[in-house]
C-alpha cells in the first residue's frame, strides 16, 4: 500500500528533526477510492492529538503523489519486539506488555472520542488494530499509529460491506461475518495483540486468510495461564475482550485498560516506561544503533536540485514553507519502520519559486510496504521525515544484511 522514507527537515539557524514520510504506491492513486481513504487518514490522524498516537503533521503534494509526513519515532513496532523475543526462545516480560497495552489503550481511547470541529463525535473505529501498528519508542512510550483504514461510524468510507480491510488475525467475529462493527471491534483486537504479546506466539492464524477467518470465528482461546501460569489473574480480562459476542465485550478499550491495569497490580506489577525504554535498547539497540549510523552517515548536501540518477530522486515540492524533499541514500533492510523497510531522505528549506519549477520523478526505493503496511518511522523512524533536494550517489548503500522473515505478514 505504501512506502515510508525516513529524513530530516531542516531549517533556518541549524534546526533539523527527523521525519518519515508515508508516500502511496504510485499505482493506487489512480483509484479515486484509494485517493480519499489516503486522504481521510490524513484528516483523522492529524485530529487526534495525544501522547500515545502518531502525529501526521502535514499532507504534501508531490507531483501526481500525495505524501503525508508524520512524527518519527525511534524503537520498533511491538511485532518486532515480539518476533525478536521469540527467535530467541523467550517472550516480552509481562509487565512490559501490559504497560504497552495500556498506553495502546489510551492512544484508542482517544481516537474512539474524538470529535469533529462542530464537536459531534466521529465513531471512530481502526479496524487495523495490531502489534505492527503500535509503535514502542525508545523513551519506552508505545503509539498506535496507521489509520489508513480506519472509519467514522456515522459516515460512509465507501467500503463494500462484502469487502474486509485490516489483518484477518485481528479482526472481529462481527466484521467477518458482514455486520456493522464499532469501537467494540478495536476491544477484541488488542484482546488478541494482548494475548500475543503474553504467550508469544500468534492466537489465529492459519496457513490462509480463509482459514484465519474460520479460526477468529471459531477456534477455542487458551487461557494465556496455559502458556504462563503465573498469569491466571490475567485469564478474566483477556477472555472477556476476546468475547465473540460483543455485547459480552468491554465496552470501551478505558473499560478493558482499567481492567487489565487492576489485574496486573494483583500480581507482577506494571512496568514504568523507564523500564520498557530499557527492554526496547536490550532487544533491538543492535538495529537501532544501525539505524542512527545511517542517518549520521548519510550526505546533508542539499543543493540544487539534481538531475535523476540512478539513485531515485524526489525532487522540489511546493509547501506552505518554501523547501525541498530529495531522496539521500537508500537504506534497503537497514532501515525497517513498523515493519515497512524505509529509504532516507533529506530536507533543506529553499526559494519557493524554484521548488515550483522543478519536476519531482517518482521514487523507486529499495523495497516497499506489503499489502497492508503502516507508516511512522521507528529509530529513523516511527513517522515523519522530510527533505530537500540532494545530490544522491549514483550507488546508495547496500543493506548489511537482509531482514529476518516478517512472522505478522500482512493481511494474517
Amino acid at each position: 500500500m505504501a512506502t515510508v522514507f525516513v529524513g530530516a527537515l531542516e531549517g533556518a539557524h541549524g534546526f533539523r528533526q527527523i521525519v518519515a514520510i508515508k508516500r502511496p504506491h504510485p499505482h493506487l492513486l489512480d483509484d479515486r477510492g484509494f485517493r480519499e481513504a489516503w486522504l481521510r487518514e490524513a484528516r483523522l490522524a492529524s485530529g487526534i492529538h495525544h501522547a500515545n498516537v502518531v502525529d501526521v503533521r502535514d499532507v504534501e503534494d508531490v507531483g501526481d503523489a500525495i505524501q503525508l509526513v508524520m512524527d518519527y519515532i525511534e524503537g520498533a513496532s511491538l511485532g518486532e519486539l515480539v518476533a525478536t523475543r521469540a527467535s530467541a526462545g523467550g517472550r516480552l516480560p509481562p509487565r512490559v506488555a501490559v504497560r504497552i497495552l495500556l498506553d495502546a489503550c489510551a492512544g484508542l481511547h482517544a481516537a474512539h472520542e474524538a470529535h469533529d470541529d462542530a464537536g459531534k463525535p466521529l465513531g471512530l473505529v481502526h479496524r487495523d488494530v495490531s502489534p505492527q501498528n503500535i509503535l514502542v519508542g525508545v523513551d519506552g512510550v508505545a503509539r498506535v499509529t496507521d489509520f489508513g483504514i480506519a472509519k467514522c461510524v456515522e459516515t460512509s468510507d465507501g467500503t463494500s460491506r462484502n469487502a474486509l480491510k485490516g489483518k484477518a488475525g485481528y479482526m472481529a467475529p462481527e466484521y467477518v461475518r458482514g455486520g456493522d462493527i464499532d469501537r467494540r471491534a478495536d476491544v477484541f483486537a488488542l484482546g488478541v495483540v494482548l494475548w500475543e504479546a503474553l504467550c508469544g506466539r500468534r492466537l489465529f492464524r492459519g496457513q490462509t486468510d480463509a482459514e484465519t477467518l474460520e479460526r477468529v470465528l471459531s477456534a477455542p482461546v487458551p487461557p494465556v495461564s496455559a502458556t504462563v501460569p503465573t498469569l491466571a489473574a490475567l485469564d478474566p480480562v483477556v477472555v472477556r475482550a476476546l468475547e465473540r459476542a460483543r455485547e459480552v465485550r468491554y465496552a470501551t478499550v478505558e473499560s478493558f485498560a482499567r481492567a487489565l491495569e487492576q489485574a496486573a497490580e494483583s500480581i507482577d506489577g506494571i512496568a514504568k516506561h523507564a523500564d520498557v525504554a530499557r527492554f526496547v535498547r536490550e532487544t533491538v539497540g543492535d538495529k537501532l544503533e544501525e539505524r542512527r549510523r545511517a542517518l549520521r552517515e548519510a550526505p546533508r548536501d542539499v543543493g540544487a536540485p539534481a538531475e535523476p540518477t540512478e539513485a531515485p530522486t524526489v525532487q522540489a515540492v511546493p509547501r506552505r514553507k518554501p523547501s525541498r524533499i530529495g531522496l539521500a541514500l537508500g537504506l534497503g533492510a537497514v532501515l525497517m519502520i513498523a515493519g515497512v523497510t524505509a529509504a532516507l531522505l533529506a530536507r533543506r528549506s529553499t526559494p519557493a519559486a524554484s521548488a515550483a519549477s522543478t519536476p519531482t520523478p517518482t521514487p523507486t526505493p529499495t523495497a516497499t510496504a506489503t499489502a497492508s503496511a503502516t507508516a511512522s518511522a521507528t529509530a529513523a523512524a516511527t513517522a515523519p521525515a522530510t527533505a530537500g533536494p540532494t545530490p544522491t550517489p549514483a550507488h546508495p548503500a547496500k543493506p548489511a544484511h537482509a531482514p529476518p522473515p516478517n512472522p505478522y505478514p500482512a493481511g494474517r
